[in-house]
């Protein structure tokens, strides 16, 4: 289901960019500081405004890999305002933050992108795209 989600809209709106889509969507993204814990959260205004709020401290590619999860949340779980992106090792992750982690991984992670690393670890193949590891588990099913 989530994946054929993300292939329509990339389809429909000709990019897999995360910030493009929010762009066309009507998605308000904003940017700023918010300490080492919070890396970003979605909010819905009571008058419908969608908001994608991220911290500003991290770099280019994880903004990307938050902005793309938390659009997730924006089209799997419109209803679920104000959730938290929290960075921590013990974290359990509930049903909707594994859908957004899974619209992440549909849309930032090619379907051949393992058979063009064919010598590289898992985790070199993360670090030469600059994806989280925990991403391209997901996205190929692997339970490592």
């Amino acid at each position: 289901m989530v994946k054929q989600i993300v292939l329509g809209l990339i389809e429909l709106y000709d990019t897999k960019d995360p910030f493009e889509l929010c762009d066309c969507l009507d998605i308000i993204v904003t940017k700023h500081p918010m300490g080492n814990k919070i890396h970003g959260f979605f909010q819905k205004t009571n008058d419908g405004i969608e908001i994608l709020h991220i911290n500003s401290e991290l770099d280019y590619h994880m903004q990307k890999y938050i902005c793309a999860h938390e659009l997730g949340h924006a089209i799997l779980q419109p209803e679920l305002s104000i959730g938290f992106f929290i960075e921590h090792p013990l974290q359990i992750k509930t049903k909707a933050e594994i859908q957004a982690d899974k619209f992440a991984a549909e849309l930032l992670v090619p379907d051949d992108l393992l058979i063009r690393y064919p010598d590289f670890t898992l985790k070199q193949v993360a670090a030469a795209e600059n994806i989280p590891l925990e991403l391209l588990k997901l996205k190929f099913n692997i339970k490592i």
